[in-house]
């Protein structure tokens, strides 16, 4: 169980929660369907096209089970069921959606209008960061750091379960895949942190001089807890000026351990419940082409009330056909026409 040891040590701090291997299985089902449904442009910046599904699958599975380790912790903590695009009876389109879709409400869901973006974080990573082109054009009401303890190799164990080569495996292989299995079907996370809109907007505005925007983030996060990578500028690590991190594009970043030193679960847990949107308007300008087709007799001038609009009406489509919002069969089911 080496690999565990080192996983949980290496990032000792947030909520412990448990993403059990069946929810796993169902990403992995969730993520190959999208692949070979062509429901996500795979794209790979890298070989500048389109990415081999081995590819895609290490890219999206991190992310999804981050998504699946903050609605276990909405459960545990608080008894609110919640919805990530998994648990959804079908396939959500859109550019700009929440990862937390719905919350259960007196035997219903409801849509969510407060969004919460949830950003895994992985290894020995330090910061929680949000590309300033992002919060521009789709900002999220809250942002969650999620550590993801899931090991480099997870996938391996899944060829002890094919006839021809578990016949050839000898005992050190099944060892060491038993022991990657164990943690895939108990996936180790911690619910690290998180930053309203109203944070990550001082960020910006600390990054354009504002002083007082300073002082109030200071005050909150302490002496470089934040911090406004203007680009081509590396990670660092204000407690500990051993660690180097890569160098990063302009993005707007929160330490991760002065996220923890402060979170107030309550408060985050309070605004999720209300499921009011807190972000200000953002102008539809040049965006209205990247709404579904499903969604073009909508109208609004806000484009995040504009995709609030198409997540609703799509959910009431598919609980039309589906007879209901949650799924209730798995993935590896549904049809890839």
């Amino acid at each position: 169980m080496a690999t565990v040891e080192v996983l949980t040590v290496s990032f000792n701090w947030g909520e412990s929660v448990y993403v059990p291997g069946d929810y796993y299985l169902e990403i992995l089902g969730f993520t190959i369907y999208v692949y070979l449904t062509k429901r996500i442009t795979a794209y790979g910046r890298i070989m500048g096209g389109k990415r081999a599904l081995g590819e895609f699958i290490e890219n999206f599975i991190y992310g999804k089970v981050a998504e699946g380790a903050f609605k276990e912790f909405l459960k545990n903590k608080y008894g609110l069921e919640a919805l990530t695009d998994v648990d959804v009876a079908d396939f959500i389109l859109g550019e700009y959606l929440p990862d937390i879709i719905a919350i259960k409400k007196n035997d219903r869901y409801e849509t969510m209008k407060f969004w919460v973006e949830i950003k895994e974080v992985r290894r020995d990573q330090r910061w929680l960061l949000v590309p300033v082109s992002a919060v521009r054009a789709r900002p999220y009401d809250a942002y969650v750091a999620v550590w993801v303890g899931l090991p480099d190799e997870h996938l391996a164990w899944l060829i002890k379960n094919i006839p021809d080569v578990g016949a050839k495996m000898s005992e050190e292989w099944r060892r060491r895949l038993a022991e990657i299995e164990s943690t895939v079907k108990n996936i180790p996370c911690k619910i690290v942190g998180y930053v309203m809109w109203e944070d990550v907007y001082r960020v910006m505005l600390a990054g354009e001089g504002n002083q007082n925007a300073k002082k109030e983030l200071d005050k909150k996060y302490g002496l470089k807890g934040w911090y406004y990578f203007k680009g081509s500028e590396k990670l660092f690590d204000p407690d500990d000026r051993t660690w180097s991190g890569a160098q990063v594009g302009e993005n707007i970043g929160f330490v991760l351990k002065r996220l923890w030193g402060r979170a107030d679960w309550d408060e985050l847990y309070q605004h999720i419940s209300q499921n009011k949107r807190l972000v200000p308007p953002v102008s539809t300008a040049g965006k209205r082409k990247k709404l579904p087709e499903i969604c073009n007799h909508l109208k609004d001038q806000d484009y995040r009330e504009l995709s609030f609009k198409c997540l609703d009406h799509q959910l009431s489509i598919i609980e039309k056909n589906r007879g209901a919002v949650k799924r209730s069969k798995s993935w590896f089911e549904y049809p890839l026409s």
